[in-house]
């Protein structure tokens, strides 16, 4: 029973009849920025591009090495050690 609902009109789409020259530049535009970023290799892939950055940035390097565990775990073990202290007073 839709009686008082009203229908959503159809959304607009958009098709190029002829020659879309905006898109073809764009593409021209990112296929000579590629061949400028290869720099002579052919084989180039996103991790390569990744480790030129995280190289020189220590914080990354301290979050991979894994000294958060052993804070957690210390953690974890003082708030137990705290716990049985209170139980045995009591």
């Amino acid at each position: 029973m839709m009686w008082f609902g009203q229908r959503k009109p159809r959304r607009f789409e958009h098709r190029m009849i002829y020659a879309d020259d905006r898109k073809r530049f764009v593409e021209d535009l990112e296929r000579r920025a590629r061949g400028e970023c290869v720099d002579g290799r052919e084989n180039h892939g996103v991790t390569d591009f990744r480790s030129a950055f995280t190289g020189n940035t220590p914080h990354i390097n301290r979050r991979r090495s894994g000294s958060g565990g052993n804070l957690m775990f210390i953690a974890i073990a003082l708030v137990a050690l705290v716990v049985a202290i209170l139980y045995l007073v009591s």
